[in-house]
């Protein structure tokens, strides 16, 4: 069983605002792909099991060249 990670966005003002749950580490980048595309920013994953942040990854939308 995969542990639950929160995802977090930083806003302008620098608070910080629950976006949502994922199962596990490799389910948020996913998730955080598909926030990008819809909302670009910055994105913090939240570890409960380690009580801590895991370095911050900002999500920036994709850019397709044909």
């Amino acid at each position: 069983m995969k542990s639950k990670v929160d995802i977090f966005k930083r806003l302008p003002d620098g608070k910080m605002i629950w976006v949502r749950a994922a199962d596990g580490i490799e389910e948020a980048k996913v998730q955080l792909k598909r926030l990008a595309f819809i909302n670009p920013g910055e994105y913090f994953i939240y570890d409960n099991r380690f009580g801590g942040i895991i370095p911050s990854l900002t999500a920036e939308p994709a850019i397709f060249v044909n």
